[in-house]
């Protein structure tokens, strides 16, 4: 009796060994979707996306293989019979690339492979360095996803340029640019746009923006003024200055100041064919008379006027070796202003040959000195 119960007991052992074996044998390994976080593509991401692959048979994961050659690592601990997350890799030196490839997940019970596509990040400018270039000369573009790229365009035109990899490219900026404008860098998957101001070889001094910046903020009027507001709202970079004149001569003259102080240029910026009076203005009427006039040098009282022959804002770059003494209407006889000894810049309107009234406006007074 004894005997029969030990081969019974020793057949249920067989046979449930038996049945073991056969339940191992019969596991399916299969995956069924791989969704990149926050869940919105399926079976495709990019580089450094978050996947969750979704399927059965698919604990005692032991490695993953991308693309026939790529070990992609992944955290145990998260990996159960129906899912697991792993993070797509992007590493060129070990020859990551982008679209569709292979990816083989293998587990103790068996492996499956699947098609995978990694997606192509847009590029990305980040900055400049130097952060306002001198024109012709290199400049580098800072960023990232530079693969393949297709061009790079300052102001709608072609330029040249190096890609030293992935996060920079070395450009040369041109020789004929006279101000900032889009840079445009293009890969297979689109472009990246970002502002880049160069440099025309100008120490540039801020005088008055009328928004809080520059060395002269507070401004003051003087003369036959009607009215001055140097903080007047609503114009195209903030605010800006406005100053009327009406029609009064009891003083014959008129002018607005933010005052003197120190030099706004190095003792060294002493060549009146470097120097400019940089600003922009807008008045009421064509015809306007304008007055641009500078501290006293030497005792010389220097000048520039001129007629607005547009209403609209518009720059103007005037050449300190263009002013004249007398207020600008002197023969100029003491030479050109020192560029290095201004410290005081004033507007006003020629109170003759002007229309009656004459608004004035004016903004982004700068003083800019060729190196």
């Amino acid at each position: 009796m004894m005997n029969k119960i030990k081969y019974i007991f020793l057949s249920f052992l067989i046979l449930t060994s038996f049945m073991a074996c056969q339940n191992d044998d019969d596991v399916v390994v299969q995956v069924d979707a791989m969704v990149s976080e926050p869940g919105d593509l399926l079976n495709e991401a990019f580089p450094f996306s978050k996947i969750r692959v979704e399927g059965q048979g698919l604990s005692d994961l032991e490695q993953i293989v991308l693309d026939n050659r790529i070990n992609v690592s992944f955290n145990p601990t998260y990996n159960s019979d129906k899912s697991f997350i792993f993070t797509v890799p992007f590493d060129i030196t070990q020859g990551s690339r982008f679209g569709m490839q292979s990816i083989t997940f293998i587990t103790r019970n068996g492996s499956v492979t699947k098609d995978f596509e990694i997606l192509r990040p847009l590029p990305i400018v980040s900055g400049f360095n130097p952060e306002t270039p001198l024109v012709g000369q290199p400049a580098t573009i800072n960023g990232d996803w530079f693969y393949d790229v297709t061009s790079v365009t300052f102001d709608g035109n072609q330029i040249n340029y190096t890609v030293n990899s992935a996060t920079k490219i070395t450009i040369t900026v041109p020789a004929t640019a006279t101000t900032g404008a889009d840079l445009v860098v293009t890969t297979p998957s689109g472009s990246a746009t970002r502002f880049m101001d160069v440099s025309l070889g100008f120490t540039i001094v801020n005088v008055s923006d009328f928004d809080g910046g520059g060395e002269r903020i507070s401004w003051s009027s003087y003369g036959d003024i009607d009215t001055f507001n140097d903080n007047t709202t609503g114009g195209p970079t903030g605010n800006y200055a406005t100053l009327t004149w009406s029609g009064a001569n009891t003083n014959g003259y008129n002018g607005t100041s933010g005052g003197g102080g120190a030099n706004f240029l190095s003792a060294t910026s002493t060549d009146g064919e470097k120097g400019y009076i940089d600003l922009d203005i807008s008045a009421n009427d064509i015809g306007a008379h304008v007055a641009v006039q500078l501290n006293t040098i030497g005792g010389v009282n220097y000048g520039y006027n001129f007629i607005v022959t547009d209403t609209n804002w518009t720059n103007y770059s005037l050449l300190l070796s263009d002013f004249s003494d007398d207020y600008g209407y002197g023969s100029n006889t003491n030479g050109d202003p020192d560029p290095s000894q201004i410290n005081e810049i004033k507007i006003g309107v020629v109170q003759n040959n002007t229309p009656n009234p004459t608004v004035l406006n004016f903004d982004n007074i700068k003083i800019k000195y060729m190196e």
